[in-house]
């Protein structure tokens, strides 16, 4: 990972998101962190959405730290 990963609990907004732009400007937490196989392949971060059922994946230029963490607590 480069040094602008970011880590399990870290709390998030989403930057970006031009295949639904209704997800812009939501927060969540960084719940799931894939690993390539290679370094050609990016990471994408699997996020939970504060009010949204679902996990979102995101890659690392679509969210923006909020310099907080969360809680393992507040989701399992």
């Amino acid at each position: 990972m480069t040094d602008d990963a970011l880590h399990f609990f870290a709390e998030v907004r989403v930057a970006t998101c031009p295949s639904k732009l209704e997800l812009e400007g939501m927060l969540g937490a960084v719940l799931g962190i894939s690993e390539p196989r290679d370094t050609e392949t990016p990471v994408d971060y699997g996020v939970m959405l504060d009010d949204y059922d679902r996990l979102v994946s995101f890659r690392r230029e679509q969210i923006a730290p909020t310099g907080r963490d969360r809680m393992r607590e507040d989701y399992y």
